[in-house]
């Protein structure tokens, strides 16, 4: 086997997360003044939530923080569309118009990964939820570890995460492959922690510091086997 533990990222490597627009505005649309709110003024606003809870979710890494921090989030989207709800209901319909979507060759891929035995571990930039989404998607039974950037503290493509995830596999750095979709977070990070990485370009990028390059998932056992 070239690898003993394999890091792999989420969003843009095992899944793409995506908003459900119309029917956030259809959930919502009883609550707004003046005539209503449709899908085209609701897009940049709720794209706009979605983009700062990516960017300011590692501030909060406590539960009742993170929930804290989701209820004033749903709120200020909800102001800048003049939606007047109670806050309850604004944070469960923006939790459940967000949605996780496997790329098709994903599961099969981590199948595969398994039947190899090689250990498996999430590195992903994350909020402290990570856990329960793959345990939604009935993946945490690949797995041997996760971290999440919101426990830890870091993000990728700081080398701290990555020498946390050699930690926790307990594998030098040699030993350790990253795969991920992002040509910094992914790949410059991992290599400038001496881990060998598996870009994932899926929409034509550069990452002239990756040791492999892949369209999608499904060369990846034949790199980890070797």
């Amino acid at each position: 086997m070239r690898y003993d533990a394999v890091f792999l990222d989420v969003d843009g490597t095992l899944l793409w997360v995506d908003l459900d627009v119309e029917g956030y505005v259809e959930d919502l649309s009883p609550y707004a003044g003046n005539g209503g709110i449709t899908v085209e003024r609701a897009t940049r606003p709720v794209w706009g939530s979605f983009r700062r809870h990516i960017r300011e979710n590692i501030e909060h890494r406590t539960e009742e923080t993170f929930a804290r921090f989701r209820r004033r989030n749903a709120e200020r989207t909800a102001g800048e569309l003049g939606i007047k709800a109670p806050t309850e209901v604004l944070t469960e319909v923006a939790e459940r118009r967000i949605s996780f979507n496997p790329y098709p060759e994903a599961e099969p891929v981590l199948e595969e990964l398994e039947a190899l035995g090689v250990p498996l571990y999430v590195v992903s930039n994350w909020d402290i939820e990570l856990e329960k989404v793959l345990e939604g998607l009935g993946w945490m039974r690949f797995f041997n570890g996760i971290v999440a950037s919101a426990i830890f503290g870091v993000e990728k493509p700081r080398r701290e995460i990555y020498d946390e995830a050699l930690r926790v596999a307990g594998v030098p750095a040699g030993r350790a492959v990253m795969v991920g979709n992002d040509p910094v977070s992914d790949v410059r990070g991992a290599s400038e922690a001496g881990v060998d990485a598996v870009f994932v370009d899926r929409k034509g990028g550069e990452a002239p510091e990756a040791a492999f390059i892949v369209s999608d998932l499904r060369g990846l056992p034949g790199i980890v086997r070797g």
